[in-house]
């Protein structure tokens, strides 16, 4: 995945999922598929923080606001909110 948002193709909600659910074990969480909860796994206001950061690397600004984190908080969820942002 590219850190230029304008040179890569739309990912899909699977790919999108399967980059969450990476990055929150790079993060230390206990991550395990699409149902997985961020914050069930581990996930403190800490590693929000992180996982906020490295959407935005990776995916562009705003690409996962803490509101749609904290509201939202499955891998499912958090791929969606990514998609839906990248797509606007």
């Amino acid at each position: 995945m590219s850190n230029n948002t304008q040179n890569t193709r739309t990912l899909s909600q699977e790919e999108l999922e399967r980059w969450v659910v990476i990055t929150c074990r790079d993060l230390g969480l206990g991550t395990e598929n699409a149902d997985s909860d961020f914050f069930g796994a581990g996930g403190t206001s800490l590693t929000a923080i992180r996982l906020i950061a490295k959407a935005e690397e990776e995916f562009g600004e705003d690409a996962l606001t803490p509101e749609e984190l904290f509201a939202r908080s499955s891998v499912r969820d958090i791929a969606a909110a990514i998609l839906h942002s990248t797509q606007i």
